[in-house]
């Protein structure tokens, strides 16, 4: 009997099409349930192990081939909440509402909520007449604590979710408008690196992370590394999508290497590797983009990580309406494109087949300096 051939490699999906699965998911922090349900069925359809830690963050492993013998792991990491409410209390069509993340509170009065059960099937339609507000304002603004709320059709529960009725996902060209780009995006750039890796055989060990509350406060991010659950050698990327006010980043231009965030500048080495393979990239095809900010909108679990022992670095996609805050104080659907969350996943390969020389960058780097150096006190002496 002849050999059986070899089953043909999946083909790759379109990022389209992941994008469309994703990102209208229903998710608040801590009711991130329907987005890791979601990942775990993305990953056992390639055949990719998953696991939760104790926290209920999500891992998804790819490793494969001899090269990653002795190769730190890449860990992509991307958080799968986004600001919104939790039904407190419904009594007939009067709704108390808490808030989970961060919105200035000259937002939301008037505005519609669409109201989600459990099953992230739509339950209802409400809107705001009246916001609760935070006493003291943060660096930003005063933020939204919670609300009180209508009911204009359907029912509603205590414990379920209330999130801005605006679009869940619309694509128009290559823009995305969504309600909750920030971070499922950052989500969908993990998954398209994990099925391309896949799809093309590539060597390498690469872990996607996928945490919880960070709206609440970096949570998940901050639980993984205090409970040391990702691995102790690991080269951790913080996958976002951040406000284009935060930098002056331009969407269209390709996906960002973020050097910080609004108080601290990630690990220099890292962004040295991420710098120099981009560059490479683009110099092998010029029409590849990419761009390099500091990114100081807000903050990331970049820095949770960096400062909790990993070493770490950033990249993201330049959000537009950054926590469906629009003009003139009305809420809107966020937006992406879709090039740039394209080029990230792209970067993500091209990281993962080169993790051995992520210290060798420096090392070059810190041997041209040093012949720089001698020369220059040599002509120095000499008076030039």
């Amino acid at each position: 009997m002849p050999p059986r051939a070899p089953a043909a490699p999946p083909a790759e999906t379109p990022l389209a099409s992941i994008v469309r699965a994703i990102v209208g998911i229903p998710t608040v922090s801590f009711r991130e349930q329907g987005v890791m349900a979601a990942v775990r069925a993305f990953a056992e359809a390639r055949g990719l192990a998953y696991t939760e830690d104790a926290f209920g963050n999500g891992y998804v492993t790819y490793r494969k081939g001899r090269a990653v013998r002795g190769a730190r792991p890449l860990v992509l990491g991307a958080h799968t909440d986004h600001p919104g409410f939790v039904v407190e209390s419904a009594r007939g069509k009067r709704l108390d509402l808490a808030f989970r993340g961060g919105v200035d509170a000259r937002y939301g009065k008037g505005e519609r909520v669409r109201v989600y059960g459990e099953d992230g099937n739509s339950r209802g339609l409400a809107r705001i007449t009246r916001i609760l507000a935070s006493d003291a304002p943060n660096r930003w603004a005063r933020r939204i604590t919670g609300a009180a709320a209508t009911l204009e059709e359907g029912e509603a529960s205590a414990g379920d979710l209330a999130l801005w009725d605006v679009a869940e996902c619309r694509i128009r060209g290559r823009i995305v408008e969504a309600r909750q780009c920030d971070d499922l995006i950052g989500a969908v750039a993990v998954l398209a690196t994990l099925d391309r890796l896949v799809a093309r055989g590539i060597e390498g060990y690469v872990v996607g992370s996928f945490t919880r509350a960070e709206e609440s406060g970096l949570l998940g991010a901050a639980a993984a590394a205090g409970g040391r659950t990702l691995p102790e050698d690991a080269l951790v990327v913080a996958v976002e999508c951040s406000s284009m006010a935060g930098g002056r980043a331009k969407q269209g231009d390709g996906p960002i290497i973020r050097v910080g965030d609004y108080g601290h500048i990630f690990s220099p080495d890292m962004t040295l590797w991420m710098f120099r393979l981009a560059m490479e990239m683009q110099q092998a095809d010029p029409k590849f983009k990419f761009q390099r900010k500091l990114m100081d909108g807000g903050t990331t679990e970049a820095t949770a990580y960096d400062f909790m022992g990993y070493e770490t670095g950033a990249a993201c996609v330049a959000l537009g309406n950054y926590h469906n805050m629009g003009e003139d104080n009305r809420i809107a659907a966020e937006t992406v494109n879709l090039d740039d969350i394209d080029g990230l996943a792209e970067l993500f390969v091209r990281m993962a087949q080169d993790t051995k020389r992520h210290g060798a960058m420096r090392a070059t780097s810190a041997k041209r300096w040093g012949e720089i150096g001698r020369e220059a006190g040599v002509r120095l002496k000499a008076g030039g």
